[in-house]
């Protein structure tokens, strides 16, 4: 495996997938759940959908609320440990039917963004020692403080990967992390089998070189190509651009099946104020009104060639109040109507030719 260097931390908002099961584990442990989510902008329905995301600063916010909540300092760590990795979906899959554990860290490397566009996994090699490393992008200046409890999750979820491939008992030589040490780490080391050490790089397993030429088991050598084609396949179809403009993207792609995609909206989704994401838009040399009309007509495309959607309905599935306003701003957009791109579409599929549409996200639509 090819060695790399550690990457500096980006300052980001980087989206992490929803965690089913959060909220009652949190209540089990004697914490508000509800307050919680209350305290970062948020409620159950949003929080609970199983294909939603949200940034991973305020994942770490709402781990890190969870710990005082529950008076539990280890918190993120007992959650990790009790997620099971199937929960990952296509991504363990693809982990657990590498055939090495070598491979396993470079197919988390490659594919961990569908599920965390934070997290990034790859080996290093010193002497007679290897590393199997985790870095997180920065959500600050103070982000080691700031994502202890969902560095320890992270580390702890890929553990139970792991043991899954090689088996239950398996335990590093040592877990580094890149956070600060606690006022106690005897739980750490009941929870990894091994000893832990803090104020490291990036966060680590620290493992003998031997082990990562390790071949998994049961992985299957059938599956594995088809699970990695379908994963090359999501990642090509993700926007090609850092984390923070993809998760917004996301919020605004869910306040409009909401049929509120309001800047406002869109930013308490994001944990911040609509100031805030305005000025970090700013940063990113992009306007919230560009996002939400390239978001708008990626979506509309996708709709209009699906003709059991009435224009009516794709209208009000992007967020207009009224067609008469889709039709104009598709019309701005592309030059066409969404029927005469609608009727372009079915004749092109008919006679087996496509004939793509550009849309230019600098033009402006109103509602």
């Amino acid at each position: 495996m090819e060695t790399r260097q550690r990457k500096e931390p980006l300052i980001s908002l980087a989206v992490s997938v929803t965690p089913p099961g959060l909220l009652d584990f949190i209540a089990a442990a004697g914490g508000n759940p509800d307050q919680i989510l209350l305290s970062v902008g948020l409620n159950r329905q949003t929080f609970s959908n199983r294909e939603g995301f949200i940034p991973v600063a305020v994942h770490a916010e709402i781990l890190n609320k969870a710990a005082r909540s529950t008076g539990d300092a280890a918190f993120g760590l007992h959650w990790g440990a009790t997620r099971d990795p199937r929960y990952f979906g296509p991504l363990a899959y693809v982990l657990l039917n590498s055939p090495t554990i070598e491979a396993a860290v470079e197919n988390a490397g490659r594919y961990a963004k569908v599920r965390n566009q934070a997290s990034d996994w790859y080996c290093t090699h010193e002497g007679n020692r290897s590393f199997i490393r985790q870095s997180l992008q920065s959500v600050g200046d103070d982000w080691r403080r700031i994502c202890r409890q969902s560095s320890e999750c992270f580390m702890t979820e890929a553990l139970n990967i792991l043991r899954m491939m090689v088996g239950s008992r398996w335990a590093p030589l040592e877990v580094q992390f890149a956070h600060d040490p606690p006022p106690r780490d005897s739980e750490h080391t009941r929870v990894f089998g091994a000893p832990v050490s803090f104020g490291h790089e990036t966060n680590a397993f620290v493992v003998d070189p031997e082990f990562l030429k390790r071949d998994v088991p049961a992985a299957d050598p059938y599956l594995y190509p088809t699970l990695k084609r379908y994963l090359d396949q999501v990642l090509e179809e993700m926007p090609p651009e850092n984390g923070f403009l993809s998760s917004v993207r996301k919020a605004v792609a869910d306040s409009m099946r909401n049929g509120d995609c309001r800047l406002a909206t869109v930013a308490k989704r994001l944990g911040m104020t609509a100031r805030t994401l305005q000025r970090t838009l700013k940063d990113h040399r992009t306007e919230f009104q560009v996002l939400l009309d390239d978001t708008r007509y990626h979506f509309a495309q996708n709709y209009l060639k699906d003709s059991q959607h009435t224009l009516t309905e794709v209208a009000f599935l992007l967020g207009y109040s009224e067609l008469s306003a889709f039709n104009r701003a598709f019309k701005r957009w592309t030059g066409s109507t969404p029927m005469e791109y609608r009727r372009n579409f079915s004749h092109n599929r008919a006679s087996g030719n496509t004939v793509p549409v550009a849309p230019n996200p600098r033009r402006r639509d109103s509602r």
